[in-house]
Parts: C-alpha cells; structure tokens; sequence
C-alpha cells in the first residue's frame, strides 16, 4: 500500500520575497530549534531515514549561542573565557554537519558546499548540502543569548517583540553586513512556508507544541513546563507554517509527526542498547569528542560543553512521540476489505481495498466533513467498532496562536453512517478543561476509546491531573466528562470482555495502573497493586478465545 501517493502538483509561480532555492523534492523534513535537536528526540527515526538513502532537509531557527563559551562545562579554563557566540554557533554547526556526514557517508570529513539562501524580509540564511543534495541543512540563525533573555525565539511567536535578530557564525558564506538583519513573526512563518513549498515533503517532523508540566502552582494556576521555550516555540512555528502551506498545496499534505524534547525524562527509557549506542555516537561526534583528530581548533570541532556526555542527559534515553500512533489504523470493512485509516496535512484520510485480499488501493480520500479549517487534526486516530458494526473514529483538534488563549484542544469523534456506509460530519466532544486556562487545555493525551456493553463507545483521554477523564455515549447522546483519577502517561489503552465488563490500563512512571468493572455498567475501579513492569511504549489489549486478556508493547 502506497500511503503518499500523491496526484501531479502544480507548479508554484515564485515570489519576490521567498527563498531563490529550486531544491529536489524532499521526502523528509525536520524542524528544530537547536543543532542538535534532531540527534537527541528525532533519532533513530531520523537515523533510519538517512540510511534509506531518503532525500532529507533540516531546518535549523535559532544558532543556539547560549553564553558563548565553547568550553565543557567542568572546564576550569571557562571562567576566565570570553563570550564567542559567532565562533560558538560556527562550531555547533560544523558539528551537525559532521554528524550527517557521518550517518550518511560513514565519514564526518564528507565535504559540504555552503552556500547562502536569501529568506523572507531579505535577511541571509545558510544552506549546506551533501552527497549531491541528499541531505540539505538550512540555517535560519535566530539569536537565543544568555545575555538577551527578553529576545528569544518564544517572545517573537507570543508577538511580545516584533523583530528577533539573526547572527552571522564565524566563517559562514553570509555576508559580513548581513549580519544581525532581523525576522518578524510573519517572516519566520512565511520563511518556513516556502521550504515546505519548495521541498514537498512527504514527511514533517516537528518539537513539541505541547510539553508535560513539572510543577503546578494552585495558587496562581500556572505550570512549569518540562521542556525547552525555544523547542516550543519552534513547534508552533511550525504548525502555523504548515496551516498555511497545506491550504495551498492540496496535492502535497504531509504527515506530520511531534517528538517530545526535555519531557522524554519523564518517559520510559524505551530505546534498545543498539539503538542508544548509535545515538549517543552521533551526539558525540557533533560535540567533537568522538576519538576523531580534530583538524581545527579544539573550539571548532563541535559543541564543547555537549562533548561524549550526551549520554548523562536522561532526555536522551529515550525517543517518544508527542501525538502518540494507534494500532487501530486498520479495519475490516462488511465486504471483507481492509481501510486504512490516517492523517495527512492536519485531516483525516482514508485509503480502501478495491477488492479483498487485492493489493490495489484507492485513496487517499477525505474522512468524513472536518468542520473547524482554523483547527488541525493530529496524528492519531482511534477506531472502534460499535454492536451494530458501524465505525467510530476519535482524534484530536488543536488551534494555536500567539495569546494562551487562543489554544484549544477538543475530543472530535465521527461516526459510519451504516455498517460499510460513509462517514458524515466529525462532531467535538470538547474538553475536561474547556472552561479552564489554556494551559490545562493543551496537556489532553490521545484519545483512547472502546465500546461499552451498552453498545456505545467510550472515549478516554490523559487529563491536567496525570489521571484519567472519561465521556460515555448512550442513545440519547454524550454524557459529561467525568474524572477518573489516577496518575499516568500517555498511553492508555482500554478493552471491553465478552462477559461485558471494560478493563483499562495505562502506564505509570513505576509500572501500570488497572482500572475494572466487577459487573457490566458498573463503576471503574482503580487498582494500583496489578505488579505489572512498566512497558517502553503504548500497549494493546486483545482478548482470547479462552477469555484472557493478551496484553502487547514494547
């Protein structure tokens, strides 16, 4: 089944404040803040990528200059160091440059040409390709120094400053008076608008709009979040940028995949010894300490103050999606073939068998009448089946803008008209924290779902409180939201049993967390002693023919 098979695009007319690139269609693009961003949350996706032999494209927004000092950081020599930040960023780049090198070619000495890429407002980007264009680095080079925290990427998005300022790393192709010409809101959208419009990717791959919280402060109902401003900021960059583009470009919407930044802390370490080994290798050869003889300056080799010590940052241990994948894409139709069910460009899509058992598809088409064009639908989607055969769809919505409140994150559930019918209108289900400020409102999880034995689905989300919160169907309707406690991860899963009773089960930070009915319709009970280990991932509930419970993850 090919899922990204796509229709002749049109061809765009040029403008005359967009990038002057005319680069090959890309299959993948990334998005990040830093220069290490990709290595440390994309990989090993990223890394599989680059192996296939598959075009990549990674956009860079800030330099990442910090204080400067390109210096490990229980370096005694850094204090007494001066500030570098052109020399620091050049070296930070030149070690992401030797980490592709390395992933692509074997050699971090592979050479690059560097070249400049005019952008919106005529400021000067960096663009460095290798292996004839296989992989093309794009650095948008906004300042984020420790000795500006007023001017970062963040302050620009919220439009609590109009202009952020780029800086021009030490040996870059860029014009020496180009250096500082600054970008607006406005041009970092539409900067990113036209790479996506000029590379066509088939897969994006952004930070995290919505971190996990660490504190909560009920006295001023504000949170702490567990990851970076300035990967926030980039994600939602980049689903603006992408709005835009997928408005324009309905013959190329992409898939669309979140990683989690620092809040990978707070998962379970869910990579193999392998898989983190390669890594951490990568990450140590864009710090420049990967046993290589440096040919430049021990300065110029990388990012010092990462080094070979990646492996000391828990957020590295593991790899998670923020929009966590169902295993429920896939169902059986009344008539025996198979649709496949996904998102692509922020709608739902799906592709059907033209005939049982057939390897021929039809698709993509759209899934029923998404209502909301201000809203996106994430990428995941929750299938149930109903007593009646019929299908049941849940997803996840999201509005961004620059205000807290302009965020909104709603349940949206669509229903088959008929068993093997059409699907109609997607219908909101809102939100436990409708009513709520908006950061509670952006801290949902991916909706889960199951029948009950009323013969009407249930649908299930992660809450502010780490718990659960529950909205039942019947046949007058949606009932309320209602919380079902408890303290999880993301990653719930939820089956109901011949005998009618609904199990759920979702991880926790030191195992999982069972909830049970002890008669059909009954209330859930929480069970905190199941002694199960905690899973590395989401888990799948199916139930046997001997009517116990088979439980699969990683």
């Amino acid at each position: 089944m090919r899922l990204f098979r796509r229709s002749a695009p049109p061809q765009s007319a040029a403008g005359p404040d967009r990038p002057r690139t005319a680069g090959a269609p890309a299959p993948h693009l990334q998005i990040c803040a830093h220069t290490d961003d990709d290595l440390y949350f994309m990989t090993p996706d990223l890394l599989h990528t680059v192996r296939a032999g598959l075009p990549v494209v990674t956009v860079y927004l800030t330099t990442g200059e910090a204080d400067g000092i390109n210096l490990a950081m229980d370096d005694p020599a850094r204090k007494d160091a001066a500030p570098d930040y052109p020399g620091y960023t050049a070296a930070r780049q030149h070690g992401i440059r030797a980490a592709y090198a390395a992933m692509a070619t074997g050699s971090r000495r592979a050479p690059w040409t560097r070249e400049t890429l005019t952008v919106r407002g005529g400021v000067s980007a960096e663009i460095n390709t290798l292996d004839n264009g296989r992989i093309t680095l794009v650095f948008l080079n906004l300042r984020t120094c420790a000795e500006l925290p007023d001017d970062r990427i963040h302050h620009l998005w919220h439009e609590e400053i109009a202009e952020l300022a780029t800086l021009r790393p030490t040996g870059s192709p860029i014009p020496a008076d180009h250096d500082g010409r600054p970008l607006t809101r406005d041009g970092v959208i539409g900067t990113l608008t036209d790479l996506l419009r000029t590379y066509r990717p088939a897969v994006v791959r952004v930070m995290n709009p919505d971190p996990a919280r660490t504190a909560y402060d009920a006295a001023t109902d504000t949170v702490t979040p567990c990851d970076n401003s300035d990967h926030t900021a980039t994600a939602l960059f980049s689903l603006a940028a992408l709005a835009a583009y997928e408005r324009e470009s309905p013959y190329h919407r992409p898939v669309v995949e979140s990683y989690a930044g620092y809040c990978n802390k707070l998962q379970p370490d869910n990579l193999s010894a392998t898989a983190a080994a390669e890594k951490f290798h990568y990450l140590a050869v864009y710090g420049g300490e990967d046993g290589h003889d440096c040919l430049k300056k021990p300065g110029e080799c990388g990012d010092r103050p990462l080094g070979n010590r990646a492996f000391n940052r828990y957020y590295g241990q593991s790899t998670t999606h923020r929009w966590r994948p169902s295993t429920t894409w896939l169902q059986p139709r009344g008539d025996g073939r198979l649709t496949a069910f996904a998102v692509l460009g922020g709608r739902p899509v799906h592709w059907t068998q033209t005939a049982p058992d057939s390897t021929a598809w039809t698709g993509p088409h759209p899934l029923g009448t998404w209502t909301d064009d201000d809203a996106r639908c994430l990428a995941r989607l929750e299938t149930v089946r109903d007593r009646e055969g019929r299908l049941h769809l849940f997803a996840l919505s999201a509005r961004v803008g620059p205000r807290r409140e302009d965020h909104r994150r709603q349940v949206m559930h669509l229903r088959q008209t008929s068993p093997g019918g059409d699907f109609g209108t997607w219908e909101n289900l809102g939100s436990p924290h409708d009513q709520h400020n908006p950061d509670r409102r952006r801290s949902l999880g991916m909706p889960v779902a199951t029948v009950t034995s009323s013969g009407h689905p249930m649908v299930l989300v992660r809450n502010f409180g780490t718990g659960l919160s529950a909205r039942n169907a019947s046949a007058q309707g949606w009932g309320n939201w209602r919380d079902l406690g408890g303290g999880t991860l993301d990653g719930a899963t939820a089956v109901t049993l011949r005998r009618g009773t609904t199990e759920i089960y979702a991880t926790t930070r030191t195992g999982m967390l069972r909830w049970h009915q002890d008669r059909p319709g009954g209330p859930l009970q929480r069970d905190y002693a199941t002694l199960l280990p905690r899973p590395a991932g989401s888990v799948t509930l199916l139930e046997q023919t001997d009517g116990r419970l088979l439980m699969l993850s990683r």
